[in-house]
């Protein structure tokens, strides 16, 4: 990637990175961590498939919201209710019904925000860049997801309680929704510049 494109790419890696590691935290430790709340095994495998079915409508949502709404604004909002939803989850509802529905609003906002990263870099790279940009993005990012729930791991074992892990691995998209206000201000600039 050319300097020319070197401050979008870096921000769009942070993004991606960083959001990707909160969405992994939820999708990989929702059944551990329901289990060791004292529900059954089979409990877990319920509020994980509730975490993909508000996933799943997250995404079918932000496609048409996108169509209204200036993405990037839109995606700032979704990474900050991401980290909301997180932190709810690590008040660790006591009831299976309030768990599965914690969950699947935890999945809408975090899945939605994944979604719409994709459709953002192929908004922020022309098209002549746009492929070998978006792979690099998405190639580099993807380590966020290994990385998440690696953290996740490490801070439980350390002592830390499920809230607190839940802070922690939220901010990922607090970080990310920062990344995007920085690569607003970029692209602008880039944008001014191109008309001189």
């Amino acid at each position: 990637m050319t300097g020319k494109y070197r401050a979008i790419t870096l921000l769009l890696v942070a993004a991606y990175f960083t959001h990707i590691m909160t969405f992994y935290y939820i999708l990989k430790w929702i059944p551990k961590i329901v289990v060791d709340m004292g529900f059954e095994p089979s409990s877990a495998g319920a509020v994980l498939v509730w975490a993909n079915v508000g996933g799943a409508i997250g995404a079918l949502l932000l496609g048409l919201f996108a169509s209204r709404f200036k993405l990037r604004p839109l995606l700032i909002g979704i990474f900050v209710l991401s980290f909301c939803m997180v932190a709810v989850f690590g008040l660790g509802p006591e009831s299976l019904l309030n768990l599965s529905l914690v969950s699947a609003a935890t999945g809408f906002f975090t899945n939605a925000g994944v979604v719409g990263l994709y459709a953002l870099m192929a908004q922020a790279f022309p098209a002549e860049v746009r492929g070998s940009g978006t792979g690099l993005v998405i190639g580099i990012g993807r380590g966020g997801a290994a990385l998440g729930p690696v953290i996740a791991g490490y801070l439980f074992v350390s002592g830390f309680d499920l809230f607190d892990v839940s802070i922690a691995m939220g901010l990922g998209a607090l970080l990310a929704a920062a990344a995007l206000l920085f690569l607003g201000r970029v692209m602008r600039i880039r944008q001014v510049n191109s008309q001189a």
